[in-house]
């Protein structure tokens, strides 16, 4: 069966093309790259994994087999100037909008030829890029936007444009996510800091799909947007914010889940490798929500 003019043979090529690229690319790190798990046919469905910002696909790597041992296909690709073997690079701070929805746009193309049926989900600034995905690409059938990073903590949606705006035109600065270890932060999957720059660039096309979703009926087929009320690291005020713009014009492709305050003050509820993680208890919940909205 053929949807939307992508074929599974269409999509295995595109996905081989990515992944060969990074075979090629010896500032990636082997361990970092992107992947492609799946069943040697097209399935009734398939899951894109957006990885966050610092981070690299190992990020998704557990929860993509629990994914794909249950039937799907799934891709799971790695954000521009992310998976570097220099874990202090200075490119990230290059990172850009259209990058970033070049990757997204391209991600979408090869999830579409894998299976009937699409879910695009990504975590924190990727969580953006789903919302994006949602807003503008009507062959999505499902967006999962995780902890969206639309603004910073406690920041609203009506003040982001001007953040982002002050913040892509001063100076980059590089902020360490543990000032105390600074370079010594050892996670697997990621960089030990963040660029204010390509945070910035996240904030505005939030902004942009905020100002859309004003006007324009999301085209993508539907969304659910997952948040954590102890989250200290984006602005459950401005999903809020987001989610009711879409509901004047689409209600009935919105759908929010909200964890417990008992999963504490995480953000990234998706890495196994982080302290405070509780993939036992998320994972299920992710799979069910996600599973059941594809029904």
């Amino acid at each position: 069966m053929t949807l939307h003019g992508t074929t599974y043979l269409d999509a295995l090529a595109r996905a081989e093309s990515f992944l060969a690229a990074e075979a090629s690319d010896s500032r990636v790190a082997e361990e970092q790259r992107s992947f492609l798990l799946h069943h040697a046919r097209r399935t009734p469905r398939a899951i894109v994994f957006l990885h966050g910002i610092t981070s690299s696909p190992l990020q998704f790597r557990q929860l993509a087999e629990l994914f794909h041992e249950r039937g799907y296909n799934v891709f799971v690709p790695r954000m521009p100037r992310h998976g570097y073997v220099d874990r202090l690079t200075h490119d990230l701070a290059q990172l850009s909008r259209q990058e970033l929805t070049n990757y997204t746009s391209q991600a979408i193309d090869v999830g579409r030829g894998l299976a009937d049926h699409l879910t695009v989900a990504g975590l924190s600034v990727s969580g953006t890029l789903a919302a994006w995905a949602f807003q503008h690409r009507p062959d999505v059938d499902l967006a999962v936007s995780i902890a969206p990073a639309f603004a910073p903590y406690a920041v609203p949606m009506s003040t982001v444009e001007s953040l982002a705006w002050l913040a892509s035109r001063l100076p980059n600065i590089f902020v360490w996510w543990d000032p105390r270890l600074r370079g010594r932060l050892r996670s697997p999957a990621g960089y030990p800091r963040f660029a204010t720059r390509a945070m910035a660039q996240s904030f505005e096309l939030a902004g942009e799909v905020y100002h859309a979703a004003a006007h324009d009926p999301p085209r993508g087929q539907a969304i659910l947007v997952i948040t954590n009320p102890g989250d200290r690291a984006v602005s459950n005020r401005a999903t809020r914010a987001m989610l009711k713009r879409w509901r004047r014009l689409a209600a009935a492709k919105v759908r929010h889940y909200e964890f417990g305050r008992d999963l504490g003050a995480v953000h990234d509820i998706i890495g196994p490798y982080q302290p405070a993680a509780r993939v036992d208890h998320v994972y299920p919940i992710l799979f069910d929500l996600i599973h059941a909205a594809t029904a």
